[in-house]
């Protein structure tokens, strides 16, 4: 019976010095003005940015952080329009169709390495082949939805929300609209580190009012 009770104790105290660290911190700050209508947890990212791709890759293969983190609050990503010149225009709007049909996962790490390591995506048409690779979908399906009204709609909306909170670099994740996650506060000794220390401070967050 003590043992439990010091258990207890130990795991009381843990979190309580755990949540006064991150209350007194500056670990996060709250949005001057709070965003409607957007997911609990979303990210922003550029496929121009060589931390959010080891952000990415260390985000997937942590296999605490996908154990502890709460599958009602799936991480939403949007993409940087003003990254990388008319590419970031065109890699956003890319990014746009994978969200709505639902291949994130497929073609993010794919689109990175073109982008970033064997820089095979220089163009539109060079993002498409990576992107049809990648996913499976037809040629003729992905040139159909490229310039259709969802996708307008989607790009246009990474675009302002991005511009509304003024974001100043990437990644940056935002918690219910209203808390926006200081990832220079974190311990940057090492990636996994630092994507451990992310996701105890995006999940402190989706449990404040």
């Amino acid at each position: 019976m003590k043992n439990i009770l010091l258990l207890l104790l130990v795991t009381i105290l843990t979190f309580n010095a755990s949540a006064s660290l991150l209350i007194n911190s500056k670990k996060y700050t709250s949005l001057d003005q709070p965003i409607i209508s957007v997911p609990h947890v979303l990210e922003f990212f550029s496929f121009y940015c060589p931390h959010c791709y080891e952000f990415e890759k260390e985000w997937c293969s942590n296999q605490t952080v996908q154990k502890n983190f709460p599958r009602h609050s799936k991480l939403i990503k949007y993409h940087i329009v003003n990254f990388g010149g008319e590419m970031g225009h065109t890699l956003t709007r890319a990014w746009a169709i994978a969200m709505v049909m639902g291949v994130e996962e497929k073609v993010i790490l794919p689109i990175f390495e073109g982008v970033l390591i064997t820089k095979s995506i220089i163009d539109q048409a060079s993002l498409k082949k990576v992107f049809i690779r990648s996913t499976g979908i037809q040629e003729e399906q992905y040139d159909t939805i490229w310039s259709s009204p969802v996708i307008d709609k989607l790009y246009e909306q990474q675009g302002r929300v991005a511009c509304n909170i003024h974001l100043k670099g990437v990644p940056t994740i935002i918690i219910h609209g209203k808390y926006m996650v200081n990832g220079d506060e974190l311990d940057t000794s090492s990636i996994a580190t630092y994507v451990q220390e992310y996701a105890n401070v995006v999940q402190f967050l989706l449990n404040k009012k």
